[in-house]
């Protein structure tokens, strides 16, 4: 067979040397490869992916020490040495009566009566009244999915909404990608990454958006927004005309971790294109992120705070040929927090732009949405502004008035004793997000934290490590509550009621994501109870109630008090440990500002779009606007004064004023005065009152001297006249003028 091929060969390349055709003749003794010589096949499927960590990774600093779980693991240790082999043995018989109990428990959890799924709360009627009871499940369902023509002609749908909005063509569940007209590079990355069927978002929202229209979109969290608004963008750029590079695409995104996400899976989305993707968020090298905005790249993904900073101090980077403008998490992009943000960077874009807002829960109001110059847009909303996912199990747990610190007793005893895995649990603050990781980590728990007093590189690495399964629970405040797409999550455990029910939906949405199922659990105190009502009306499926029992919250207790003492030592160590980091980093800092002194005050400094006391006065607004008790109520009325921008609303305001002050003293005549007895005397008629000033002068001085009780008056009596005036009054000194002779003094006559 080989000197077949060879002679064959040799016939072929005879026959091309001869032809009159011949575009490119191969040499006689070339020898023909069939496969390129650096190729090699991969041997998992891991390389074969596209792995977007590695271009992350250039963005990070120098990765810090994470000390803490050493501190953890040393202080278990020292337990585990004094403990002993008979506490070994206890502790593994303690381990098996616990194992038998969870059993026991899940069986009973999962395996509820029809009486008691059919009710949800049945056994909490004293709590909740009926008016909030849940539909049972045999019930109609509410609808998840609604036309945009079935909303646009609801009752409560003003009419400048409906001639805002475009109305949206109809879309059909059972459109495929290939059915979309994507590019071959584009479906070739849908394949690798295992996206085998649009969801509904994606249906309604890509043939809108390829023609080029402005979208505002809703749908629930985890239905795969991302890829809506990117395959688009990248079908758009795949023919870009070939010409100087230029930054066309830009999105915003509210948090650095999300903003990271979106950049990821860019990545792979444009895995087999030559799309040139830039990232530009807070907390990363921003040496590293200048090089690359230098060199404009076709995509920037940004946040508001770092993008406005390159805008201001970057050569050469500027978005006035900005295309395509995104936000993601809209309704966060366009609160208070960013408001002066988002007008600076959208006066910086250019003005013949498509637009398009996606959010979990999206505002319709026409005055937000104008706020980013949105034209005709289409409205496409899949699902309501408060819809929890479908197949998302919720659960909540009682905590009575005066057992409030039972909370993180319950914690540990749901993560020691269930949900072992793959488990986030939401808290409010960040020192007790801290706490709660040393308390967890004491009790044997692969537990990470995620919240803003971490660096941006421990972040991303705690994400990272929960991604790959190195830790089983995840600690984090809100921080992590928008967006994130966390494979495999199968619990969210609320230790607090959520401030708002948009909230508690982006919460409970790192669950139930793509068509798997979850679990929310949710820690309810008395004062928290009005929500839980607003989440029991949403609710489409049983809402049940978790019990905890009494001596396992006792049990957990007890071991959380005994480990009280190693928390205190943990959390000392740390303290000591950053007070000589930051000496170490002045130190450091003194060295090289001795050693660099004139480059780095020749070095031109970074500057703002706002001035220091435009700053002020913006984070005093939106202390106004969160309530903060330590604003007096001059100062409201002050800065609601000056929100009055025309001349017109300050016309009104002033109106209005008049108008209240008006309707109060109409209000104090319209008042009954007392009713008083009629006397015989009252008749008589009265003597006119004198005031007290005439009162004063029918006083002698001799009485008013006599009676003056203060001190001035009794220091005066002791010490006698003190002024020439009080002297002459009393008649202490004569009149020169003329003199008494009778009481002349004899010596003065002998002068004479």
């Amino acid at each position: 067979m080989n000197s077949l091929s060879n002679e064959n060969d040799e016939e072929i390349d005879s026959e091309e040397e001869g032809s009159d055709n011949e575009v490119n003749p191969k040499k006689k003794n070339e020898k023909r490869t069939d496969f390129a010589t650096g190729f090699k096949f991969v041997d998992t499927v891991q390389e074969y992916n596209y792995d977007a960590w590695s271009e992350i990774t250039k963005y990070l600093k120098k990765k810090p020490s994470a000390t803490l779980d050493d501190k953890i693991n040393k202080i278990r240790k020292e337990k585990k040495k004094k403990a002993g082999a008979s506490a070994d043995t206890e502790k593994l018989n303690t381990k098996l009566d616990v194992d038998t109990e969870e059993q026991a428990e899940l069986d009973e959890d999962d395996d509820m009566s029809e009486e008691d799924s059919e009710s949800g709360l049945s056994s909490v009627e004293d709590n909740i009244p009926d008016s909030v009871r849940i539909k049972s499940k045999k019930g109609k369902k509410k609808s998840q999915k609604r036309s945009v023509e079935e909303m646009l002609t609801e009752d409560n749908v003003s009419e400048e909404t409906k001639n805002f909005f475009q109305d949206a063509p109809a879309f059909h569940e059972t459109l495929t990608f290939q059915e979309m007209n994507l590019s071959r590079p584009l479906l070739k990355a849908l394949t690798i990454m295992k996206f085998a069927h649009p969801t509904p978002i994606q249906s309604a929202t890509i043939p809108v958006a390829l023609l080029g229209k402005d979208v505002c979109g809703c749908a629930a969290t985890g239905t795969g927004k991302t890829a809506a608004f990117m395959l688009p963008i990248l079908e758009r750029l795949l023919y870009k005309p070939k010409q100087a590079p230029v930054t066309r695409v830009l999105i915003l995104l509210p948090t650095r971790e999300l903003a990271v996400q979106v950049f990821e899976v860019s990545l792979k989305l444009a895995q087999l294109t030559n799309i040139k993707i830039g990232l530009a968020t807070g907390g990363l090298d921003i040496k590293t992120q200048e090089t690359v905005l230098k060199s404009n790249p076709d995509i920037i993904i940004a946040t508001p705070g770092r993008l406005i900073d390159h805008l201001q101090n970057t050569p050469s980077f500027n978005i006035e040929n900005i295309e395509v403008l995104i936000l993601d998490e809209a309704d966060r992009m366009l609160d208070e927090y960013f408001a002066d943000q988002m007008k600076e960077i959208i006066q910086q874009c250019s003005s013949n732009r498509q637009t398009m807002l996606f959010s979990a829960t999206m505002s319709d109001k026409v005055k937000d949405l104008a706020a980013v110059s949105l034209k005709s847009p289409v409205k496409i909303f899949v699902n309501n502004n408060t819809d929890v996912a479908f197949n998302l199990h919720q659960e909540f747990i009682r905590v009575r008035e005066t057992r409030e610190g039972d909370r993180e007793a319950i914690v540990a005893a749901l993560v020691n004793r269930i949900f072992h895995d793959h488990t986030i649990v939401f808290m409010q603050t960040k020192v007790q997000t801290h706490r709660m990781h040393i308390v967890l980590g004491l009790l044997g728990v692969k537990v990470g934290e995620l919240h803003g007093n971490l660096s941006q590189t421990q972040r991303l690495e705690t994400l990272k490590h929960f991604k790959e399964e190195s830790i089983d629970v995840l600690l984090a405040t809100d921080l992590a509550a928008r967006g994130l797409d966390i494979p495999n999550v199968k619990t969210v455990i609320n230790f607090t009621m959520p401030a708002t029910i948009q909230h508690y939906v982006h919460r409970v949405g790192r669950t139930a994501r793509a068509g798997r199922s979850g679990r929310a659990i949710t820690l309810v105190g008395e004062n928290e109870r009005k929500l839980l009502q607003e989440i029991l009306k949403r609710a489409t499926l049983a809402v049940k109630r978790r019990t905890v029992k009494p001596e396992v919250i006792a049990k957990y207790r007890e071991q959380i008090d005994k480990i009280e003492p190693d928390i205190k030592r943990v959390l000392h160590e740390e303290q000591e440990e950053k007070e000589l980091r930051i000496t170490e980093l002045q130190a450091h800092k003194a060295s090289k500002m001795v050693e660099h002194h004139k480059e780095i005050f020749s070095r031109p400094k970074r500057t703002w779009f706002q001035t220091h006391k435009e700053r002020v006065d913006e984070q005093k607004r939106q202390r106004l606007d969160m309530g903060d008790p330590s604003i007096s109520k001059k100062e409201r009325k002050l800065e609601k004064f000056k929100k009055l921008a025309t001349p017109e609303d300050r016309a009104e305001f002033e109106l209005k004023k008049a108008a209240d002050y008006q309707a109060r003293v109409a209000k104090r005549m319209r008042k009954a005065k007392p009713i008083r007895a009629v006397n015989e005397r009252d008749d008589r008629p009265k003597k006119a009152k004198t005031s007290k000033n005439k009162q004063k002068s029918k006083i002698s001085s001799f009485d008013r001297e006599l009676t003056d009780t203060s001190r001035s008056a009794v220091s005066k009596h002791r010490q006698g006249p003190a002024t020439y005036k009080e002297r002459k009054e009393l008649g202490l000194i004569k009149n020169k003028a003329q003199p008494n002779k009778k009481f002349k003094s004899k010596s003065r006559y002998r002068r004479k």
